[in-house]
């Protein structure tokens, strides 16, 4: 019998796709504290990010809620403050919870601090809406007072959970940290772990390409592309080498993160903790790097949409892997499940706690894909809104202006290198896979162009306010 309710340690960082750690299958990444995690963890093989992008991801990850519903449908737009989030279920439930880190649910400015009543209900919090400089970082407290972090960044949040865990080791807790890295700029990160990956060594997915799109030079302003050149050394396209080089710095971080990691599991062990705490770490989406000749991320591809997820607690859950399919959406719920409680309003997120705890146990069916709003570097580059499924088998996507686009036989094709849409041998397939898009589509937000989509939501004003802030193009309010 456990003496108390389980805390939870909830870790996500931003943009690690599946396929690089350790633990699932790449040996040249170092990932020591995961991979040993891994090993008596459950380990899914089949974690979709509904939403690959960090706002409505992020949004989904805290309420179990699709976009539409949390509001927070693509970057730099704000949450609604009044979703139940997993730190409201834990306070109803007893615990006392924090977040450290990222916060990106803000809106803009994004470097501005969080009001209390839009916190989602966290009691202690130290955090940056979003920066992304990991060299010369800063957090507001909780009284909004802001400090400066001297150092690397995740360094430094990962000492403040260790703080909370240690200070709060005789109640019931619930934590989130969410690191900033791997996301770009890939190379703000100590020479100790840069030194550690030759990118000459450095091996490619075979779905990377000679030439790698970055932006259109018709779609980007000016300001963007002087950003490009500054930040990440790249004009509209790239190549090869200098995908090694982004990969060197990307993998630098994933090593930094796991050492980080495995500093909080000392401090669970040294406190005596490990055993009634729930671990789990995972992300908000992954990044292309190259592959189908792509950066970033907001498309259906695996390495944009599929990503780790690793859950422990000890002497409940068993030490296995699975490739059932669990959504983003689905781990909040899945987590209370897991605690005892639940959500008490209507949520997307199923609740697969049994996944964690039960050998047999089925996940979903299909995890329903999205990018509702091209926002950023998918404009930039040129991309559309899209919908779609991702089953164990198949990958489909479909914009407004089709009714098929993308279709990939994941088992078959490893990497996604033959694209089945019209192909006569699937037409039922694409048939199936078209409709169930659509009815995940009609329950959820529609098939509709952005811009009408924000204006059926009401979220124009939060759109434009966003898009000024960053001297881009705004939408009528109101049809011509």
């Amino acid at each position: 019998m456990r003496a108390r309710k389980p805390n939870l340690l909830f870790v996500f960082s931003d943009q690690h796709r599946w396929c690089d750690m350790g633990a699932y299958g790449n040996s040249e990444v170092q990932t020591p504290n995961f991979d040993a995690f891994a090993d008596r963890a459950v380990r899914f093989e089949n974690c979709i990010s509904n939403s690959p992008l960090c706002v409505p991801a992020r949004g989904s990850m805290l309420t179990g809620l699709m976009p539409i519903r949390h509001r927070a449908v693509t970057n730099d737009l704000p949450i609604d403050p009044e979703a139940e989030s997993v730190a409201r279920v834990m306070e109803r439930n007893g615990y006392h919870t924090g977040y450290v880190g990222k916060w990106h649910l803000r809106g803009v400015p994004r470097r501005s601090p969080v009001v209390r009543e839009h916190r989602l209900g966290f009691d202690e919090w130290n955090v940056c809406n979003s920066s992304h400089r990991y060299m010369k970082a800063f957090y507001y407290d909780a009284d909004n007072e802001k400090v400066e972090i001297d150092g690397y960044e995740p360094i430094a949040q990962t000492d403040l959970a260790i703080d909370f865990v240690e200070r709060n080791r005789d109640r019931p807790w619930g934590l989130v940290l969410s690191w900033g890295p791997p996301h770009d700029p890939y190379h703000q990160v100590p020479d100790t772990y840069l030194d550690m990956y030759d990118p000459d060594r450095i091996t490619l997915r075979s779905n990377v390409p000679e030439r790698i799109r970055v932006y259109q030079r018709k779609n980007t302003p000016l300001m963007f592309r002087l950003l490009y050149r500054l930040l990440f050394r790249t004009g509209p396209t790239t190549d090869r080498a200098k995908i090694r080089q982004d990969l060197q710095g990307y993998y630098a971080h994933i090593t930094a993160l796991d050492e980080q990691f495995g500093r909080l599991l000392e401090s669970l062990r040294r406190t005596g903790q490990l055993e009634n705490t729930i671990v789990v770490y995972t992300s908000d989406h992954g990044d292309m790097l190259g592959s189908q000749g792509f950066t970033n991320k907001q498309l259906p591809y695996e390495e944009s949409i599929r990503v780790p997820l690793l859950v422990s607690y000890e002497g409940v859950t068993k030490a296995t892997t699975t490739d059932e399919l669990v959504g983003l959406v689905d781990l909040p719920v899945s987590l209370m499940g897991l605690m005892g409680m639940r959500f008490t309003t209507d949520v997307d997120g199923q609740d697969l706690h049994e996944l964690f705890v039960s050998e047999g146990a089925r996940g979903r069916g299909e995890c329903y894909i999205s990018d509702l709003v091209p926002a950023h570097a998918a404009a930039f580059r040129g991309s559309t809104s899209w919908r779609g499924v991702r089953t164990r088998e198949y990958t489909f996507s479909r914009t407004p202006f089709d009714e098929g686009t993308m279709l990939y036989d994941n088992l078959r094709d490893l990497q996604q290198q033959r694209n089945l849409i019209g192909n006569p041998a699937y037409a039922e397939v694409q048939d199936r896979l078209l409709r169930l898009t659509n009815a995940y589509a009609e329950k959820h937000d529609g098939v509709m162009p952005f811009d009408d989509l924000l204006r059926k939501y009401d979220l124009v004003d939060e759109w434009n306010r966003s898009q000024k802030t960053m001297r881009l193009p705004t939408i009528p309010v109101q049809h011509a």
